[in-house]
């Protein structure tokens, strides 16, 4: 009997192994050792439809041919794009050393190039003319021309086949002239595959070798794209690393993907799955984190994968929550070292809320000799190139590293990143232009709207790197169509046309800066509303459960100081509640700790004027609810002498039983005719400081008192 048991919990034991996941180890391709890849380079001859040619016909880094044939004509960019052999010392082809940078060196992408120049004929006669048909009659092309003839030699399956599989590895095709209404993809769209060319098989120094199915095919069109780190091949390549289409993120989301996410605009970034939406080119931490890459400097023995250094110059633990207490941390340079900070925010709605936290790394963009620069920057003039600083951003969710596979690669919180930019959070208003304009930086589309920065709003507010919704009037509920980029940013009468929507010289904190509850950018969560925008409607009823809809102001306290040598101090502490600002509150605000209101500062509450929710509010009559800051039992709100705290536009202050709110000698607190004060707790209001109350329902005493002192 024993024996029985024994034998079932073995079994048991082997099957919870062979369902354990890392992250590290990659969704379908293992981020680690040389991974040599196919590329086939197909450009159609329209033989059938001449005209579809027309669009390509121009003068290019790939140009056409007339006669079907092999490694005729060939981009001009193929070693620009990828090395045929790796040496760290010197990368060259840019999908190569970018992921040997991100990488440490320990993915090293190498591989070799065929140029399959086919009929459009041929194509059909294997039925329609879509991409698998074309990637079938290329194959069959170079079978019937002898077999395999790459343009540098690597003609050996032994060079493809990593595994030892005896099958070739890792294909990529790239198409030059399709477009997404016949062939599948337009220019920029590509795809990832676990089946491509199943079936299929290569001929290679007279043996015919199957494909293992993992590929990439990607529309590239005729220009260069080796000058874009961040472009369809690199995203596309990475989604064996990290995960399916639920994984997009960093500026690589887009609205044909319907799987659920937090932020209800698509969000940009910086990061290896990202793309037309990027700001820098390079990856970030929380990659390297999911995919444990480290450089050899911060490698130690406690299984830290966010490290940084203290102030001796020593590696430390930089993955931090607020029982860690204060810590000072040293950044280096985030694409040469890996040194990052990220902070686990202490609250959220409920035990079913995604946790959150703040990344900071230094980035030496344009100072580090790596591929960290803000996207088309090395192409266009127009575009910042002084951008070296600290970057900070939300992590929101996915913080599962092992465990089951819908665990680690879950199918929810897609675009789960959210820039925090030095300019802050903003309400932006969408105006129809007088005339239709160019920016005349890399988008040379003709644009008939606008974007005005308005009024702070570091709660709720939004920035240009995220899109912009602007409902109709009528509108009940958030459409994908409402959704739109900041093209043209007007900043008091003054247009940008930088193309802020991919980044520009305010995102990064550069100088002396101190954040905190009070700031703009401020050091409190982003709030989240978890939701898809299946066919193009707003889905959220199903995702409440994970939503954080509450500001919560608490002590955390980020201080950012340059050091030395390109190098960034970042103090961090968790009793900094002191607002030494002017500050615009809105949305639904939650003290649990504590908060001092400076003499001679001011707070409004007011009402939100930024959509953060996909309903028409029915208080409010906007896509956001009225203002209410709740001071929770135990907490404390101190006006200091001079200081004013002003309600409008329906906002309220819930005091609340256990919690005190104090003003010193000379400190106002005014409550407008739309607005309400309820006190369940305790106001004590100083000799000399004002309450004042516009209306007779302004003031509401639930249980608690107002303390008038003299």
């Amino acid at each position: 009997m024993k024996r029985i048991l024994l034998s079932v919990l073995l079994v048991l034991f082997a099957v919870a192994m062979l369902a354990q996941k890392n992250s590290w180890d990659g969704w379908k391709v293992k981020p680690r050792g040389e991974i040599r890849m196919l590329n086939f380079f197909v450009n159609i001859i329209y033989d059938v439809n001449p005209e579809r040619e027309k669009p390509f016909a121009r003068v290019s880094s790939w140009n056409t041919v007339l006669l079907e044939s092999l490694n005729q004509n060939p981009p001009d960019y193929l070693l620009r794009l990828m090395d045929t052999v790796y040496n760290p010392n010197n990368l060259y082809g840019c999908i190569t050393r970018l992921y040997g940078e991100s990488s440490f060196d320990e993915l090293q992408i190498t591989g070799d190039f065929v140029v399959v120049n086919i009929k459009e004929s041929r194509v059909l006669k294997m039925g329609n003319f879509n991409e698998s048909n074309i990637e079938r009659a290329a194959v069959a092309f170079i079978n019937e021309q002898g077999g395999l003839q790459t343009m540098y030699g690597h003609n050996d399956i032994s060079f493809y086949d990593v595994n030892g599989s005896g099958k070739i590895g890792f294909i990529q095709f790239f198409f030059r002239n399709i477009t997404k209404e016949y062939g599948g993809d337009s220019a920029g769209n590509g795809y990832f595959s676990t089946s491509m060319l199943s079936g299929q098989k290569l001929l290679i120094n007279g043996s015919y070798y199957p494909f293992s199915g993992i590929g990439t095919a990607q529309c590239v069109g005729t220009h260069d794209v080796s000058n874009n780190p961040t472009g369809i091949v690199q995203h596309e390549i990475s989604h064996s690393f990290f995960g399916s289409n639920a994984f997009h993120t960093s500026g690589g989301n887009h609205r044909r993907s319907s799987e659920c996410m937090p932020f209800m605009p698509l969000q940009g970034g910086f990061g290896l799955m990202g793309g037309s939406g990027s700001t820098l080119v390079s990856c970030n931490g929380y990659e390297r984190w999911r995919l444990h890459w480290i450089h050899e400097s911060n490698r130690n023995a406690n299984d830290w994968w966010i490290v940084a250094r203290d102030i001796n110059g020593n590696p430390i633990n930089a993955d931090i929550s607020k029982s860690d207490g204060a810590q000072t941390f040293i950044l280096r340079d985030f694409v040469t070292y890996g040194d990052a900070v990220r902070i686990k925010l202490p609250y959220k709605d409920s035990k079913n809320s995604s946790n959150q936290y703040i990344w900071i790394e230094n980035h030496q963009s344009g100072r580090n000799g790596k591929l960290d620069f803000l996207q088309y920057s090395n192409e266009s003039e127009c575009r910042p190139k002084d951008v070296a600083g600290v970057y900070a951003y939300y992590q929101v969710g996915r913080d599962v590293l092992s465990g089951k596979e819908n665990e680690v690669f879950s199918s929810n919180d897609r675009d789960n990143l959210r820039m925090i930019p030095a300019e802050g959070f903003w309400n932006y208003t969408y105006h129809i232009a007088d005339t239709t304009y160019n920016m005349k930086c890399i988008n040379w589309s003709g644009h008939d709207f606008y974007h005005s920065r308005d009024a702070e709003n570091p709660f709720c507010g939004t920035h240009d790197l995220e899109r912009q919704f602007a409902p109709s009037d009528e509108a009940q509920v958030v459409s994908a169509a409402d959704e739109r980029p900041i093209w043209r940013k007007d900043v008091g009468r003054a247009y940008v046309d930088s193309l802020v929507a991919n980044g520009d010289s305010r995102d990064m904190f550069c100088t002396h800066t101190k954040l905190n509850m009070g700031t703009n950018p401020s050091t409190c969560n982003t709030k989240t509303f978890y939701n898809s925008m299946a066919a193009g409607k707003c889905q959220y009823s199903q995702f409440v459960s994970r939503n954080t809809q509450t500001t919560y102001l608490t002590g955390l306290g980020i201080e950012i100081t340059p050091f030395d040598d390109g190098n960034y101090r970042i103090d961090v502490r968790w009793d900094d509640y002191t607002i030494t600002n002017d500050a615009i509150w809105t949305g639904r605000i939650s003290l649990k700790e504590k908060a001092v209101l400076a003499s001679k500062k001011s707070i409004t509450l007011t009402q939100n004027l930024t959509v953060v929710q996909p309903m028409r509010d029915s208080v409010s009559g906007l896509f956001a609810p009225p203002t209410v800051l709740v001071c929770e039992g135990g907490s404390e709100f101190l006006q200091e002498s001079g200081s004013f705290v002003s309600l409008v536009e329906g906002s309220s202050i819930v005091v609340e039983s256990g919690s005190e709110y104090r003003l010193e000698p000379k400190a106002k607190l005014k409550v407008d005719r739309s607005s309400k004060l309820v006190v369940r707790g305790k106001i004590v209001v100083g000799d000399g400081a004002k309450l004042i109350v516009k209306s007779k329902k302004g003031l509401v005493i639930e249980g608690g008192e107002v303390v008038m002192m003299k």
